[in-house]
């Protein structure tokens, strides 16, 4: 069903559903024709997009979903490269509680590239000489790399359903809370967002 026909019949799909959640990913610029098989990918394991929004992403919400490499030596140009180029951010739900578990794992799993890597990251690849130079921060064109290594990871996705939560009210800002009223989400949503804001008020 597509999500104007869940808009138009609301109450029903929401008494009906089971519960799920929310999962967040964003495509890289270069990945931004490759929705459609990133999207078949999702359905191929249980995992459905129920909102995408293409947009380029604040330098606070860059700096949040990346909190963990602020003080890497390739973050300032990937943190650059981000907030010039629009990327398409992507809400997916599944059922249970799982979705997000699910989706890191089509990006990696055990040290290993997933499935959405496998299938789409474009070659070249960075040689191991030129990752070894750029890992020490010693390669001559290092910015040039930092791009290319942000570039072949094909998506970004959050590690928890808490950071889907945050990293979609970062990147949507005013737009996330205008989403959380009924009618403007996705009804098998509407149940997660009310159980947020309960809990950031106690």
């Amino acid at each position: 069903m597509s999500l104007e026909e869940r808009l138009a019949h609301l109450p029903e799909i929401k008494d009906s559903l089971p519960k799920k959640e929310v999962a967040f990913a964003f495509i890289k610029p270069d990945f931004l024709t490759d929705l459609p098989q990133i999207k078949k990918i999702l359905q191929e394991h249980g995992l459905e997009v129920v909102y995408t929004e293409r947009v380029r992403p604040s330098p606070e919400a860059v700096d949040y979903m990346y909190r963990d490499h602020l003080k890497e030596h390739f973050y300032p140009a990937m943190r650059n490269y981000l907030i010039n180029h629009e990327v398409i951010i992507l809400m997916v739900s599944g059922p249970g509680l799982e979705a997000q578990k699910v989706l890191l794992a089509l990006k990696k799993e055990g040290g290993k590239d997933g499935v959405i890597r496998e299938r789409l990251r474009k070659k070249p690849l960075i040689s191991p000489e030129d990752r070894e130079l750029w890992q020490k921060g010693e390669h001559p064109r290092q910015d040039e790399i930092s791009i290319i290594v942000t570039q072949e990871n094909v998506v970004h996705t959050a590690d928890t359903a808490e950071e889907a939560l945050e990293s979609l009210r970062i990147i949507l800002g005013d737009k996330f809370e205008t989403m959380k009223k009924k009618g403007n989400l996705p009804a098998e949503l509407w149940e997660l967002f009310d159980e947020q804001s309960k809990s950031n008020q106690n």
